[in-house]
């Protein structure tokens, strides 16, 4: 049926172009498909029984408040895993250091009292022992113009030091005049070592050391007759500025 109205078509068309005088051009094949379709495509139109797929957007439902559909889809949130401890888990064997180093603004060194008095590297500086008395010294001899004593229900705690040079050479001693500060716990029982005008006070020693000689010298600190009945510890603390130890004598 197409066909036949497709023929008619043409024939008609060729009619008229005949009618009007004018000749019937000569056409390529390309021409002559594009009428063709063009042809088609208007008899097409007119055919009750077809249906074109092209659909009016007009014409469509339109959804519901509730059935809209977004566009973008929301995304599903990852819940990221916290990562595990890095660093070492602290446990009572782990080793605290402190780096404050209090005043001295670093790692505290472990420092020798000689290097806290500021002795010369040639002098070694060696704890002999202690005695316990009411005056020092106790047998004063006619060169003696000093002598410290203990105050009412207090003695002395007198500890004994060796300096003695290790070098080739004389070695000068001043310690005197040092910002030093000595102070001795006996039992736990702090006190502060005392000022005395002692020649072997080795807070204010001043003298030459030969090469191979010893010289004694003592520091006296005062306590109570009682705390000193019974001697279980001794500790010296010394300071020197910024420089400072803690060595235990007993």
């Amino acid at each position: 049926m197409k066909k036949k109205i497709f023929a008619m078509l043409l024939v008609g068309m060729a009619l008229m172009m005949t009618g009007c005088g004018n000749a019937i051009p000569d056409m390529t094949e390309e021409q002559l498909q594009e009428v063709g379709e063009y042809t088609a495509m208007l008899l097409l139109s007119h055919d009750v029984n077809y249906r074109s797929r092209l659909v009016d957007v007009e014409t469509l439902p339109k959804p519901e408040s509730g059935d809209e559909i977004s566009a973008t889809p929301t995304p599903i949130p990852v819940e990221t895993p916290a990562p595990e401890n890095v660093g070492m888990d602290p446990t009572e064997d782990t080793p605290v250091i402190d780096l404050t180093g209090g005043q001295n603004g670093g790692v505290q060194e472990t420092l020798s009292l000689e290097e806290v008095l500021g002795l010369p590297e040639q002098l070694a500086l060696s704890y002999t022992g202690y005695e316990i008395a009411d005056s020092y010294p106790q047998s004063a001899s006619a060169g003696e113009y000093f002598i410290a004593e203990a105050g009412e229900g207090n003695q002395l705690l007198v500890l004994h030091f060796a300096l003695q040079n290790l070098g080739e050479g004389t070695e000068s001693v001043y310690i005197s005049g040092q910002s030093l500060v000595i102070k001795v716990s006996v039992n736990g029982d702090t006190s502060n070592c005392l000022a005395t005008f002692l020649k072997n006070d080795l807070l204010y020693f001043q003298g030459s050391v030969n090469p191979g000689e010893s010289k004694e010298t003592v520091i006296l600190v005062e306590y109570e007759a009682q705390t000193l009945k019974d001697v279980a510890s001794v500790e010296i603390n010394a300071k020197n500025g910024e420089k400072s130890t803690t060595i235990r004598l007993e």
